[in-house]
């Protein structure tokens, strides 16, 4: 079995490509449009799988809610708000800057990858941590 954080680096590298791709084709709208449906879709269902999988089982399990959840629920929270105003500048057929998308992502990304994700594979017991990591890989591939 995979730990969480090994499954959640996983889905960074995936959700990383998928950003990859919505750059790389800036210039033609057609595959921007269809990229950033793509990698938006892709990142709601991640963060579903961290809010509704882990985040709730984390709390349910311990006992406990954390700074570092309300840390990061804030950071979904902004990045939502960056592809709004990133799907109103592809509706309006403005080529969208993703700067400020691709910097809050990546220290979104570090702060779970090397610290959130590996303490919670050390305070879970295998039990917990095969239930949680069922519901990531039923999520993640539909």
């Amino acid at each position: 079995m995979k730990t969480i954080e090994k499954l959640m680096l996983e889905e960074h590298k995936r959700l990383d490509n998928l950003l990859d791709d919505l750059e790389r084709d800036l210039e033609d709208y057609e595959k921007t449009r269809k990229n950033f449906d793509c990698f938006k879709w892709s990142l709601e269902k991640h963060f579903f799988v961290e809010e509704k999988i882990i985040f709730d089982s984390f709390v349910m399990i311990s006992g406990e809610e954390t700074n570092d959840i309300f840390h990061l629920l804030e950071d979904h929270s902004k990045i939502i708000k960056l592809l709004k105003i990133i799907g109103r500048q592809l509706n309006n057929k403005i080529k969208p800057q993703l700067h400020e998308l691709k910097n809050i992502l990546s220290t979104h990304r570090d702060f779970e990858d090397e610290g959130f994700y590996p303490n919670l594979d050390e305070r879970l017991n295998l039990e917990q941590k095969k239930k949680i990591s069922e519901r990531i890989n039923e999520i993640v591939s539909c």
